[in-house]
């Protein structure tokens, strides 16, 4: 039953895919608003029935809770950009919907997809990249650790520090940061891949990263409610609403996010031998937490 659930979500997926276009381009006043969250939600669910025809396995078939409470934690991380970027100012928000109830559940939505998009994306570029362009062995030292998470750290200090200079660094910091803590942790890592000479993983999320950063660019441009950039001195030269020169920090971003998802997992089976009680704190928690980071973005990166 659940395969055929996973097969029909093509179907399920092109006809939203499709009447989203078609009702944005008649003008409707909802889609214009909405029109990136179900274009990205259908492109998902298109990418999901694709990996399950092609591998016989998709995230949401082997297990739609984990699928889910990955893309709950995708607003997390994506909050985290969002909050950096009240020190940047790297972008803004435009014509979103009036009522505050409606655009924060419209931060949730479109914040959540970040993940799912992404490892779909990847799951779909790995069979391509097959034992393909794998370049070298490294050996992971302790003092190599401590040097990229040094690295890490410097990244994301100076870029809140100096945003004019330093703008590109929130895309690379976190990447620095989190992949010793997973190597440390025993988590995968593009580390540990590194240290078999295994490539596939580290060029599929980079593949999946430029290839997301392409449609996330494509459906905002065509978008009514939208986001623009402002980026310093190289802000000309754009590719729909993204400077050409951005594009440059989609792949780095995606690795990211593979990081992030890593110290994830790792967070959610620590997390399931804890009480309920527990469990609801954190849930809690992460409800203030979007709440707090949704209000800010009203105050300051939501400009009309």
């Amino acid at each position: 039953m659940k395969e055929r659930v996973v097969i029909l979500n093509l179907y399920a997926g092109l006809t939203v895919f499709a009447l989203s276009w078609a009702l944005l381009f008649l003008g409707l006043p909802f889609m214009k608003a909405w029109f990136f969250c179900l274009a990205w939600w259908s492109f998902i669910l298109i990418l999901d029935s694709l990996n399950f025809r092609l591998r016989g396995s998709s995230p949401l078939f082997r297990s739609p809770v984990l699928f889910f409470s990955r893309a709950l934690f995708s607003v997390l991380v994506w909050l985290l950009f969002e909050l950096i970027n009240l020190r940047m100012q790297n972008w803004s928000y435009h014509h979103l919907p009036a009522a505050r109830a409606e655009r924060w559940i419209g931060y949730f939505i479109a914040f959540a997809s970040v993940i799912p998009a992404l490892e779909e994306l990847a799951l779909l570029a790995e069979p391509l990249l097959a034992n393909k362009l794998r370049l070298f062995r490294i050996k992971v030292t302790r003092f190599l650790l401590r040097v990229v998470a040094a690295a890490g750290f410097l990244s994301l200090l100076l870029a809140l520090a100096w945003p004019r200079i330093f703008f590109p660094l929130p895309w690379l910091g976190f990447i620095f940061l989190l992949e010793p803590l997973n190597y440390r942790l025993r988590n995968r890592s593009f580390l540990a891949g590194w240290e078999k000479k295994e490539w596939q993983r580290f060029w599929s999320w980079a593949l999946a990263g430029l290839a997301a950063g392409f449609f996330w660019e494509f459906f905002n441009f065509w978008a009514g409610s939208r986001w623009e950039y402002h980026l310093p001195f190289l802000n000309s030269g754009r590719i729909f609403e993204m400077p050409v020169f951005g594009y440059t920090g989609f792949p780095p971003f995606a690795l990211e996010i593979f990081a992030f998802i890593q110290l994830f997992s790792w967070g959610r089976q620590k997390l399931a031998k804890k009480s309920s009680l527990v469990q609801a704190a954190v849930l809690v928690g992460f409800g203030l937490f979007c709440a707090g980071a949704f209000a800010l973005i009203d105050r300051f990166t939501l400009t009309g």
